[in-house]
């Protein structure tokens, strides 16, 4: 396991819950039976049928927050993906192109019908951040020739960004390096005030594997008032890139505000013991439904687990002074791969957060869920060993 950074089990909600791992055991059961040919000198067959079993166990310990290192305080952060947005094609969620799908569908079809430098259109796209302070920013996606900025020709005193520069439209990773700038610039009605409230920063899409076509937000707040369920979006679900709300908002270290040990076995063995995963009647937990339904499918599905991040070392693609670079262990399955795409070049760095826990394409983590888990309570001290047998699995009915 990569050094200092734990073991993390991954909830239906996206959050995580951080594990002191002491002992981790990777096993996969190949299930081939070898049979031996009569009258052939003791040759032996079998049928492998790729029906292979695995199950991850884990050992270690729980204790108090304030007996080991905790990672560092953090502000919560947020994802917003301009190369994909999600639609549902029967009972399933898919994910398709959001600049052009070529079905009239997408951000292209909708710049085209718009006026250059105006706000007006009904399905303009309204992207809201809240920030740790309650502080609200709206941005709107327009036509423009101005990439990015605030109060447009004088009169509008709101936040844009760029979709089409009136000549062409742009792509996904132009709109996401406008967002990135607006973000990060002293554009406002008073100087920083997106950027004192936030930091952005391009990364690459775990959904089409398009680099720079993601953005980062982060809450330069650090701690948990900057989760929330923003940042949301006001439109038509075919102009609504993916995106994750702000979460991982975590207090400092040095700020005695966590669990002790027994607080953290209270919460794993009563979510054990009585959670659901909610199957097909909840495919995915979004913005949208938090804010219709009063975060309520959160509360009754958001706690199941859902996966697991196992960070290792890797040596491969690392650039950096150090030997290694910490990476998360990925499962691919399905009958698609090749030897390339189950290649550690392919791993996600371990720092990756989970934008969408439902997503089997997801390198960022393993799919699965608890099956077992034993705690055990030593000598009467504040200090629990616990036991717990993980099983992969890509479809929890």
């Amino acid at each position: 396991m990569a050094v200092n950074i734990p073991v993390r089990l991954v909830r239906k909600d996206g959050e995580t819950i951080p594990l002191n791992v002491t002992t981790l055991t990777l096993d996969v059961d190949r299930s081939i039976n070898p049979h031996t040919i009569p009258f052939a000198g003791g040759e032996r067959f079998a049928f492998d049928l790729n029906m292979s079993k695995a199950v991850i166990l884990l050992e270690g310990v729980i204790t108090d927050d304030d007996l080991v290192s905790l990672e560092l305080g953090r502000g919560a952060s947020a994802s917003i993906d301009f190369s994909r947005r999600r639609e549902l094609r029967g009972y399933q969620p898919v994910t398709t192109n959001l600049i052009g799908d070529g079905a009239g569908n997408d951000l292209t079809s909708l710049a085209e019908s718009m006026t250059a430098d105006s706000f007006d259109h009904k399905d303009t796209p309204e992207l809201t951040l809240k920030a740790a302070d309650n502080e609200e920013a709206v941005i709107y996606f327009i036509k423009s020739s101005t990439a990015q900025g605030y109060n447009l020709g004088g009169s509008s005193n709101k936040y844009h960004v760029a979709i089409h520069d009136n000549s062409d439209m742009n792509t996904a990773v132009e709109i996401a390096t406008n967002l990135t700038n607006l973000i990060n610039s002293s554009a406002g009605p008073t100087s920083n005030a997106l950027s004192s409230r936030f930091t952005a920063s391009l990364e690459t899409s775990t959904h089409s594997g398009e680099a720079n076509t993601v953005v980062k937000i982060t809450q330069d707040t650090v701690g948990k008032a900057g989760n929330n369920n923003f940042p949301s979006f006001k439109a038509a679900r075919q102009y609504t890139p993916i995106h994750t709300r702000f979460k991982g908002g975590r207090e400092s270290g040095n700020e005695f505000a966590s669990m002790s040990a027994g607080d953290k076995v209270m919460s794993l063995y009563a979510t054990l013991n009585n959670s659901n995963d909610g199957g097909s009647i909840v495919p995915l937990i979004n913005a949208t439904q938090r804010i219709r339904t009063g975060n309520k499918l959160n509360t009754k599905y958001g706690d199941y687990i859902k996966g697991i991040q196992i960070p290792f070392n890797s040596t491969i693609g690392n650039t950096g002074g150090d030997k290694y670079v910490a990476k998360n262990f990925f499962m691919p399955t399905g009958p698609f791969h090749d030897q390339d795409s189950k290649h550690p070049e392919q791993a996600e760095n371990a720092s990756s957060e989970v934008s969408n826990p439902q997503d089997n394409n997801d390198k960022a983590f393993i799919k699965g869920t608890v099956t077992k888990a034993t705690f055990v309570q030593i000598g009467g001290e504040p200090i629990y060993q616990f036991n717990i047998q993980f099983v992969p699995v890509d479809h929890i009915i």
